[in-house]
């Protein structure tokens, strides 16, 4: 069996830029609840539209992404979530993006603790990157 390298890589990904008319549908909806909600209450429109494009940040702003030989380190616009190669128990390929988990088994809690990994334009090298550093075992 041959052996391969680790791959070590950085990048960033911002999905609104990739997908643009679903950038400015959402920016639209936003923006008329917001309206909605000004009618009645200037400052709880303007809130409402901060909660809004909050919950969005991970779409509207870049996130950036760096896998070394310790682990995955996902800078989201609001906070930063880093997982060991160890912690790393299951993955899940998509399209657009993987997932990795701290469970074996499909769990509840798999959306609060897996990290979501957006391959951007750079899909086939993000995977191998992954793959390379997936202990054995790890189930995909």
């Amino acid at each position: 069996m041959e052996v391969k390298e680790p791959v070590e890589m950085q990048w960033r990904v911002r999905p609104a830029k990739l997908h643009k008319t679903k950038a400015i549908w959402a920016s639209i909806f936003i923006v008329a609840v917001g309206l909605a909600i000004a009618s009645s209450g200037i400052l709880l429109g303007i809130a409402l539209v901060g909660v809004l494009v909050g919950t969005q940040a991970i779409f509207f702003f870049t996130t950036a992404y760096s896998i070394d030989e310790k682990g995955l380190v996902a800078k989201f616009p609001l906070r930063k979530k880093q997982y060991s190669w160890e912690q790393v128990r299951r993955v899940k390929f998509f399209k657009e993006a993987c997932i990795l988990f701290t469970r074996k088994k499909p769990s509840n809690l798999d959306g609060w603790t897996g990290i979501t990994v957006m391959y951007g334009d750079n899909r086939d090298e993000v995977i191998r990157s992954i793959k390379s550093h997936l202990l054995e075992g790890t189930a995909t």
